[in-house]
């Protein structure tokens, strides 16, 4: 088509390229009046999703070393949002929510949150309700996505969150769930999971019947992933906690970037840098020796107390809530000890403690003066580096203090008491080495 260039010609072209621009304009007025009149769901089911990417974390836990870098990689790759699956904090405190706030608020992208069982220590749950939201679990709708966030901070759901879950999943939406403690652990032979095996098993066959993309949870300070049914599960416990695993286990430091477009879903873990010794602990047995981060102490069975001891002038020390693991259970790693043996404990300094057979064995005579006998890798929350005189050395009689007549009580001869009249100064500090001799 040739257009002929008199100023007739453009006269009648520009008058009917008004009428061609006012009908398109009346055209768009109609769209965006229907629009507007319905739910956002319902928009980008008529006119399409555009891709999707958020990120997701877990298990900060107040270790602002590594949680102050999460925040500023996580701002680097731009998120459209971020999910936190649980443990923000360490104990619950309102000190501590007050500080991941803080720290928080440098995030340039809308932050999604669960409760993890550190965030519901003594009053968390309420300080969580007052400072951050007051549902537990709730659902949001992000360009055509369902979120559904879910509070496992128990190890369960009860039967009200599992009614409101099954009213959500009948959406028609694609869905992604979120929460802290997975259904499943994805290490093999671990059990940091549901409590539950048949209401976890329920509730993944609720997830794969409902059009449920993927499920993200912590709790296990690892990386790691698994396809069931067609949902992928991923566990992302890497922005901040002592590490369970080394890096080629999936025990690193991280955040996961997910990018969704349609049903399809794409899983990156992407580590952060923080310069983080941890310290390392060297176990020798009759059956050879075992080395372990402190992460990988912190990954077995946890005994919480709370202990203090008398020095040799009868004043208190120590005193706190601390977190660790039975000495015996390591000493079991390496072959155990027979009575008649001796376990010498060795610091980072060269300070050094014997313990009998019957420390570490403790009879119901012995159990009820000096309780268990711990490696504390936590006091108050903190961990290392916050705490530095871990891991350590504790006992945990049933009255909180491990008084000097406990020690001497307890204390074979040439041992402990003996030796030095101090309960205190059975609890070695920076503990790197147990041997069995």
């Amino acid at each position: 088509m040739v257009r002929i260039c008199t100023p007739q010609a453009r006269g009648i072209y520009r008058r009917r390229a008004l009428r061609r621009d006012a009908l398109v304009l009346a055209a768009f007025a109609v769209v965006f009046s229907v629009m507007a009149a319905l739910p956002v769901a319902r928009v980008e089911a008529i006119f399409g999703r555009a891709g999707l990417s958020f990120a997701v974390v877990g298990d900060s836990q107040g270790r602002n070393e590594v949680w102050d870098k999460a925040v500023d990689a996580i701002n680097g790759a731009r998120p459209q949002f971020l999910l936190h699956c649980g443990d923000m904090v360490a104990s619950g405190t309102s000190r501590q929510y007050d500080d991941f706030l803080a720290r928080a608020r440098k995030l340039r992208m809308p932050l999604y949150t669960v409760l993890g069982n550190h965030d519901v220590k003594g009053d968390g749950r309420a300080t969580y309700a007052r400072l951050i939201r007051k549902d537990a679990y709730y659902s949001f709708v992000q360009k055509g996505y369902r979120f559904i966030a879910l509070d496992s901070s128990s190890g369960s759901i009860d039967a009200a969150q599992t009614d409101w879950l099954r009213r959500e999943l009948s959406a028609s939406e694609p869905k992604f769930v979120f929460m802290h403690i997975p259904l499943h652990d994805l290490r093999p032979g671990g059990d940091h999971c549901f409590l539950d095996s048949k209401q976890a098993a329920e509730l993944h066959q609720m997830f794969s019947a409902s059009r449920v993309l993927a499920v993200f949870s912590g709790h296990v300070h690892v990386f790691a992933r698994q396809e069931m049914d067609g949902v992928t599960y991923v566990t992302t416990g890497g922005g901040g906690a002592l590490l369970y695993a080394r890096a080629e286990q999936g025990g690193f430091h991280h955040f996961t970037m997910v990018r969704a477009d349609g049903d399809r879903v794409q899983v990156e873990a992407v580590p952060v840098k923080a310069e983080i010794e941890e310290p390392r602990l060297t176990v020798r047995g009759p059956k050879g020796q075992v080395e372990m981060a402190l992460g990988e102490i912190a990954a077995m069975p946890r005994c919480e107390v709370g202990t203090a001891f008398e020095n040799k002038f009868g004043n208190l020390g120590g005193q706190g809530v601390y977190a660790g693991v039975r000495v015996a259970a390591l000493v079991d790693m390496v072959g155990g000890m027979r009575p008649g043996q001796v376990l010498v404990v060795t610091s980072s300094d060269g300070y050094a403690q014997e313990f009998a057979y019957e420390n570490v064995y403790p009879s119901a005579q012995w159990l009820s003066m000096q309780g268990e006998m711990l490696l504390a890798y936590e006091k108050d929350g903190a961990t290392h580096p916050a705490w530095g005189e871990g891991p350590r050395i504790v006992f945990a009689p049933a009255d909180g203090v491990y008084h000097n007549s406990d020690c001497a009580a307890t204390s074979a001869a040439g041992q402990g008491w003996n030796v030095y009249e101090s309960a205190g100064a059975r609890w070695a500090r920076y503990v790197r080495r147990i041997d069995v001799r």
